[in-house]
């Protein structure tokens, strides 16, 4: 009882921090954000508190760094397209649907991100000159300069096709109020050395102007992704604050890396603790 208390009090005191827009810039700023910069952004706009202007004021304020030569670019995953192979966190057997394929929405640009993904990632879906990919599951929200480029081409059975072609500029990842567990690049890791982990599903998109199923795969369980921090000091990262929320930046290429070294060495050491996990069970030494 004290905890749910002490839990409680601490969300409703998060609702009080407000956070103006300069501050908004000063933290970017302190992480190292600036013009031309190519960012992919995973944030709770919650974490932060009450932030002036909500979630267009943080994309306002981050664009605006970055000018016309940056690009942005968030995933927007959609999961009630697809018809998965285990549900409850990747613990039980079988899809969501149980069974009732008539509950899925058909993939549309405009459906809405799953909530994990947040209210910046879903605003910036209806920013001026933003592009959102088609993947009926994976899709992925981009503005700038390399934005069209990177979401143009979508392929069923690949669900970072953007993220790898991002990579080649260099881009950081930002996170705020989100852990590892968030960062979509670090799948291209677990691609490399655990393939098994990537399944294949379906999911329900449009074709010919009615719905229909297409072939897709799918990313596994990324809870584990919380122990590469354990290795955060061989890569150069810039941390800080804005409102309440704890925010990072450092390079995606850096990350990748210390992610395929952390899997040379141990097969499981991005896997997570539940021993119920259909995905991390798939790894077999």
């Amino acid at each position: 009882m004290e905890l749910t208390i002490l839990s409680s009090w601490a969300y409703l005191m998060s609702d009080l921090v407000s956070v103006w827009p300069d501050d908004l810039t000063r933290g970017f700023k302190s992480l190292g954000v600036g013009d031309g910069d190519n960012l992919m952004l995973h944030a709770s706009l919650e974490s932060m508190g009450t932030v002036d202007g909500g979630a267009a004021m943080v994309l306002h304020r981050l664009l605006g760094l970055i000018g016309k030569k940056g690009t942005l670019l968030m995933p927007t995953f959609t999961s009630i397209a697809r018809h998965a192979t285990t549900h409850f966190d990747y613990a039980k057997p079988g899809c969501w649907c149980e069974g009732r394929e008539s509950r899925h929405v058909p993939f549309i640009p405009e459906l809405q991100p799953d909530k994990e993904f947040g209210a910046i990632a879903h605003r910036l879906c209806s920013w001026p000159n933003s592009r959102r990919s088609t993947h009926p599951a994976y899709s992925y929200v981009g503005v700038g300069n390399h934005g069209d480029e990177l979401l143009r081409e979508v392929k069923p059975d690949d669900p970072l096709l953007a993220v790898r072609n991002f990579l080649k500029y260099d881009p950081r990842v930002l996170t705020i109020g989100v852990g590892l567990n968030a960062v979509t690049a670090i799948h291209l890791a677990v691609e490399k050395f655990l393939p098994e982990k990537f399944v294949e599903e379906r999911a329900l998109t449009f074709s010919a102007k009615r719905p229909s199923w297409m072939e897709i795969k799918s990313l596994g369980c990324s809870k584990g992704f919380t122990n590469l921090s354990q290795g955060f000091g061989s890569i150069q990262i810039y941390q800080g604050r804005i409102g309440n929320a704890e925010v990072e930046s450092y390079s995606m290429k850096e990350l990748v890396s210390l992610a395929k070294s952390t899997l040379e060495r141990d097969e499981h050491g991005l896997s997570c603790s539940n021993p119920s996990c259909l995905s991390c069970s798939r790894v077999v030494v």
